[in-house]
């Protein structure tokens, strides 16, 4: 079921990241606040040179960081001079390079012919700025405020990538809002199925899905609870079966009294009603199924019985939990907790940047053939956070492609299915250029 089983060298990874950098350097007044001015002169740090900087930075200082990118100190700009360079440059031009980058590929592997995009969003923590309205938010108890954004990502689960993302100000971060901006944009994989969780129970985005066509699975609440299953009469056993629901904002005794009606209040958002249409319909496919002897998990989609049996529900929806790993992996391994500015597009342009280095490290580490011994008990796979210290190495052309092969293979880490853990959350605030290792 599950399809892409060749490989693509080092090189020919690193050549296209090189390709999607040189393009969008080359039309660079696209992505230039003001075209025809910034980047025209010949300067030590370029536009192309920008962008392989942003990608190679660590959680270092500035200085340390541009000692490492150039060879020669005669070459070297100041820190000051890098700074006016990324005041010219967009945000939107690391986002390009991160979408051209993404999809140069052809070995991605797919289920049934479609991508598994688990949808997900997460905060991102930036250095403190009062200023920054935006951002700033102040905790009803607290004396002090603290400065994020908020990254909707989504992750494509059976590739380990992120194949679209969208920023959000703390004040704006709305997820559905965000899912429904990338559904109508689709800047990911026409043949793809969407993964949520309950946060996503929300009409409107149930009608820009079936709108637009694109397939999706959404873990509703069970039938005894408030969500969209609770007014329909359902059996409390596990089902697979098609349910009805008419959206309206027409409030009388008919649509109040009759559960397949959905009457929505007039500040709850819904696109698709208006004074000539007052009611919308929707067809969906309801699959409840038991987790332990007294719970279920329920399920809706526009999948049909063909497309995905019952029993795939279980597993497919299972793959969405890797995304919360993907998250961790982006800000601790690649290091998107450190930024290099308190300025709201600089960090943009690194946030964008860490999405560009974590998905060319993914797939480095994917396309490097895995080491399998039949003697060994459990199946094994590469350690990440030690393959990404070596891919920044092979970016810095401190090791060559054969070593950095032998160096994935070497450090690796069992597999080891159906293993969980209680998810153990804790308060965190944002972090300072101070906070940067030496």
């Amino acid at each position: 079921m599950i399809s892409g089983n060749y490989y693509y060298a080092a090189s020919t990874i690193r050549s296209a990241l090189d390709w999607a950098i040189r393009n969008v350097s080359e039309n660079i007044a696209l992505y230039s606040h003001n075209p025809g001015f910034d980047f025209t002169r010949n300067r030590k740090m370029g536009a192309k040179n920008l962008m392989y900087y942003l990608i190679r930075l660590s959680d270092r200082s500035i200085n340390s960081d541009l000692m490492n990118h150039f060879d020669s100190i005669e070459e070297m700009p100041s820190a000051s001079a890098v700074c006016q360079q990324r005041y010219k440059l967009n945000p939107l031009a690391m986002k390009r390079v991160f979408q051209e980058f993404t999809y140069s590929f052809q070995n991605y592997k797919t289920y049934k012919g479609y991508y598994l995009l688990a949808c997900d969003g997460s905060d991102v923590n930036i250095c403190h700025n009062p200023k920054d309205s935006d951002t700033y938010y102040l905790p009803s108890h607290a004396t002090k405020g603290f400065n994020q954004l908020h990254l909707n990502a989504l992750y494509d689960v059976l590739n380990n990538i992120y194949q679209d993302v969208y920023i959000d100000t703390a004040r704006k971060s709305n997820e559905c809002n965000a899912l429904t901006d990338m559904i109508r944009s689709r800047q990911y994989p026409q043949n793809s199925i969407i993964i949520c969780d309950r946060g996503y129970e929300k009409y409107n985005l149930i009608a820009t899905f079936l709108n637009t066509g694109q397939k999706f699975i959404i873990r509703v609440k069970d039938i005894d609870s408030n969500g969209i299953l609770s007014t329909l009469k359902l059996p409390d056993e596990a089902f697979d079966r098609h349910i009805r629901k008419i959206v309206t904002r027409v409030n009388n005794t008919e649509t109040i009294h009759n559960s397949l009606y959905a009457v929505l209040m007039n500040n709850s958002p819904f696109d698709y009603i208006d004074f000539e249409n007052e009611y919308y319909e929707m067809d969906l496919r309801a699959i409840r199924f038991r987790i332990t002897d007294d719970t279920y998990e329920c399920l809706i989609t526009n999948l049909s019985e063909d497309e995905m049996n019952s029993e795939e529900f279980k597993d497919v929806y299972h793959l969405r939990w890797t995304e919360e790993g993907a998250f961790r992996d982006l800000k601790y391994t690649i290091g998107m907790l450190y930024f290099h500015s308190a300025n709201q597009n600089l960090i943009r342009q690194e946030i964008y940047a860490s999405l560009i280095l974590y998905n060319f490290c993914r797939l480095l580490v994917n396309n490097t053939p895995p080491v399998d011994k039949e003697a060994w008990k459990w199946k094994y796979k590469a350690n990440f956070k030690t393959a990404v210290t070596n891919i920044r190495r092979y970016l810095n052309d401190e090791i060559d492609e054969k070593e950095l092969t032998l160096r994935i293979k070497k450090i690796l880490i069992p597999i080891r299915p159906g293993r969980s853990y209680s998810r153990n959350v804790r308060p965190q605030s944002s972090k300072t250029s101070s906070y940067y290792t030496a």
